[in-house]
């Protein structure tokens, strides 16, 4: 059964670098939507989430937790340029299942997103202390 993915609200040059890392890590091309709207994404329901978080305006973790509970079995990625191990630590706790990096390349970002759908939650080492 093929999952439903889903890039939102990423920056249009980081799209097909994310797409690829989507194909490369086994999973169908995913829609992408411009901004990260909670209804939006509730009503599309996918299986794999991958969210752009550094230009919204509002409040970044509290967007995260609204997905969370609108979408209860998503795994929910994070793709960020932050790399501060609290900022890592809060968006999990916000409800992602994974935090990836904008300074990792392809193939880190594919075994990254891998390691997250096999095993429901990874973090990019780039967030270590």
């Amino acid at each position: 059964m093929s999952r439903i993915c889903c890039l939102a609200g990423v920056e249009p040059d980081h799209v097909s670098l994310l797409l690829d890392v989507l194909k490369t890590a086994g999973e169908l091309a995913p829609r992408t939507v411009e901004k990260l709207d909670v209804a939006d994404l509730s009503k599309l329901k996918p299986d794999v989430l991958i969210a752009e978080l550094d230009r919204i305006e509002v409040d970044p973790l509290e967007l995260l937790r609204q997905l969370r509970f609108v979408l209860p079995e998503c795994l929910l990625v994070v793709y960020t340029r932050s790399q501060t191990p609290s900022w890592s630590r809060d968006c999990h706790i916000a409800g992602a299942n994974c935090v990836l990096s904008k300074d990792s390349n392809r193939a880190q970002l594919a075994s990254g997103l891998r390691s997250a759908i096999r095993s429901g939650c990874w973090t990019d080492p780039k967030f270590a202390a």
